[in-house]
């Protein structure tokens, strides 16, 4: 339950104060609206209960009063009250994304899988550019053990809904787990760039510094078996990312830490930009270089690695280039990756 609340409000938190002034039709209405959530914010579920009841006896029509109050009913456990609420409103034209996922939610907790099937594909099908929603089908086959059915849901995410950022966070982790590192790499580190101070992000940091020792040995052991070549004509963009590091395994000799991890890194960018930048454009790679260009790029891979690597070195090195890492910290808060669309490249 408590997962739900966080994901809930990681996607609303943000707008928490221009919803509580534009939320209802009435000044009434937008105070208890906005005392309700001060309640649900607190985890005082009986209290944001009874405002939000206020807040629909106010304005009976208003869509988001009883969507909220629907969510807080089962944030509290009532699921049948919750039931109630939210079934009428996916009727309803005006029916909204966190409508849907609400929906999805509450039916999957009562155990009714076809019917928070029925509500998620509905929504998917109204907005089929709501990455919140796929992240949410996604969830649902999860609690159903059907993994691949998840990771599909999460991909479509990705494809058609590039810009919303908890797809990147699961398939990072599953492509880890699944030991397909480039992937794990790629959407790890745009993840992390979406979401860039959270305990989400800490988690997604160690999986991609991780799948670049996996990748790296990984190739090297298929050299020392004999096979060589094996991406000297690459067909897609994964292939032509394996060709690369395959041609640049030996930078990493030693072990891979920040240091050799960031040269590695540079000069991908650089055989990348020469070879396939033009046939497959690609907004993170593009951020990367900007990096470069801006001489932020060490304080770049020491943010993302060096804790990792050794955290006091880390420290050490944090210390003595404090001007600096003060004023990537600036550019990194004020420049946040925004992937885009049609360039999706996952054919697996």
């Amino acid at each position: 339950m408590r997962k739900y609340l966080l994901f809930y409000f990681a996607l609303i938190i943000v707008q928490v104060s221009s919803a509580q002034a534009l939320v209802g039709r009435t000044e009434e209405g937008r105070g208890l609206y906005g005392n309700a959530r001060d309640y649900l914010q607190k985890g005082d579920y009986s209290n944001a209960i009874m405002v939000f009841n206020q807040a629909v006896q106010v304005e009976p029509d208003n869509l988001v009063f009883r969507r909220d109050l629907a969510f807080a009913y089962y944030l509290q456990g009532d699921m049948l009250r919750g039931e109630h609420m939210i079934a009428p409103l996916l009727k309803v034209d005006s029916a909204d994304e966190e409508t849907f996922k609400i929906a999805c939610v509450i039916y999957s907790s009562m155990k009714k899988m076809e019917e928070a099937k029925e509500a998620i594909n509905k929504g998917i099908s109204k907005y089929p550019k709501a990455g919140i929603l796929y992240a949410e089908k996604g969830e649902l086959y999860t609690r159903q053990k059907k993994y691949k059915d998840a990771s599909a849901a999460w991909e479509k995410g990705i494809e058609n809904a590039p810009a919303y950022h908890m797809n990147y966070y699961n398939l990072s982790k599953v492509y880890f787990f699944t030991k397909d590192y480039l992937w794990a790499i790629i959407y790890g580190e745009t993840f992390v760039n979406m979401e860039s101070f959270s305990s989400k992000t800490e988690e997604v940091k160690k999986i991609v510094f991780e799948s670049y020792k996996f990748l790296i040995a990984e190739l090297n052991n298929v050299a020392l078996d004999g096979k060589q070549n094996r991406y000297e004509n690459p067909t897609n963009f994964k292939s032509a990312s394996m060709k690369i590091f395959d041609n640049l395994r030996n930078v990493v000799t030693g072990g891979i830490n920040v240091e050799n991890l960031s040269m590695l890194r540079a000069r991908f960018l650089l055989d990348w930009n020469r070879q396939f930048a033009l046939k497959y454009p690609f907004e993170l790679f593009d951020y990367q270089h900007k990096m470069i260009q801006q001489g932020f790029y060490e304080c770049y891979n020491q943010w993302l690695f060096g804790k990792l690597d050794h955290a006091g070195i880390f420290k050490q090195w944090t210390q003595k280039h404090a001007s600096k890492m003060n004023e990537f910290d600036v550019y990194f808060r004020s420049h946040k990756l925004v992937p885009q669309e049609h360039q999706y490249y996952q054919t697996n």
